[in-house]
């Protein structure tokens, strides 16, 4: 059964700890700000996929993961254009926004602004 985020303000800020260095168009190394670990993330169109545990342990339907890496990732990459994003856990909640969203699994959305 696919987990679910349960809050995206914490894996938002916890997102924004780590430290990300990209490597080539779609892949990152995410370090976090916790552990100091190292991990892979590959950002695809509609999310991205990471080496963490959380990311490793994906149901066969959907690889993607919505840990705090792939958040990070997607930040580092939309600070580059110019935007950043903010983590939502209800689809209600993120088109309150009024901007662009972005389902990336385990019930995230993200949304970006100018920023």
């Amino acid at each position: 059964m696919p987990r679910s985020i349960a809050n995206a303000k914490e894996i938002q800020a916890k997102s924004r700890r780590h430290t990300v260095r990209q490597i080539g168009p779609n892949w990152y190394k995410v370090k976090s700000g916790e552990t100091r670990r190292v991990y892979d993330v590959v950002l695809a169109v509609n999310g991205g996929t990471c080496t963490c545990d959380w990311g490793r342990q994906r149901p066969d339907e959907d690889h993607r993961s919505a840990c705090s890496h792939v958040v990070a990732a997607l930040n580092y990459r939309a600070a580059k254009k110019g935007r950043r994003i903010s983590a939502w856990d209800s689809e209600e909640a993120a088109q309150r926004q009024h901007r662009p969203m972005l389902k990336i699994g385990d019930g995230l959305i993200l949304t970006s602004r100018s920023g």
